[in-house]
């Protein structure tokens, strides 16, 4: 078993949440690994270069199965990555998402709000405060027009999930998240009383995470 953390919209590898599961799971000598989603340049992201970077890493392992934890956007990446189970050497058996994004809330971006998408659409681009390089980095329309591809709320997937998510959440409407869960076969919701970056209950978190590998067979 190889464990894959996709973190979340301007963030990295080097977050908080992402250094706190490398820890953990190398306590336990499990494989971990996080791919910095922002290269080769945060200008160019998009939801299909991030499942190319995921596979492009997942290509390079020995067969194995595959958890996939995701945070914000990367909750997004990781359903996405589930429902097309593209590779049959490294399948994705489980999935943990952290406040999901399973839909990309324009109006809730204060980023895109001045102009509206329109806006975005004539600029070409539009500025993002990069929490993990501290500093303001260009964002291109593209990200919005590949984004507007997927559309991870509507899937149903095969695999057991474990989904947490805060009841204070400023980025992710948990009522969306809540319908995500109805409609998965094998989903666990855990609500807390936490916000978007749940920093507050991450050793419940890890908890709830090893129980929930123990019992599907991690």
């Amino acid at each position: 078993m190889v464990v894959v953390y996709l973190h979340g919209f301007a963030s990295s590898p080097d977050s908080s949440k992402a250094a706190f599961f490398a820890e953990r799971f190398a306590g336990h000598g499990v494989t971990f690994l996080c791919p910095d989603l922002n290269l080769p340049a945060f200008s160019t992201l998009t939801v299909t270069r991030m499942l190319q970077q995921l596979d492009a890493q997942l290509s390079a392992l020995p067969p194995t199965d595959v958890v996939l934890i995701g945070s914000s956007l990367g909750g997004f990446v990781a359903v996405e990555a589930a429902a097309r189970q593209g590779d049959p050497q490294h399948p994705v058996s489980r999935l943990i998402l952290l406040a999901p994004a399973v839909e990309l809330e324009w109006d809730r971006w204060s980023e895109v709000r001045p102009g509206g998408i329109e806006g975005w659409r004539n600029a070409g681009h539009i500025e993002v405060f990069h929490y993990a390089l501290d500093r303001p980095e260009t964002l291109r329309f593209d990200f919005y027009e590949d984004a507007e591809r997927y559309h991870p709320a509507t899937r149903r997937l095969n695999v057991p999930l474990l989904i947490f998510q805060g009841r204070q959440d400023e980025s992710v409407d948990p009522n969306l998240v809540e319908r995500f869960a109805r409609q998965q076969s094998q989903a666990t919701l855990l609500m807390l009383d936490d916000t978007h970056q749940l920093k507050n209950s991450l050793d419940f978190i890890w908890t709830e995470t090893v129980r929930f590998l123990q019992d599907t067979g991690g």
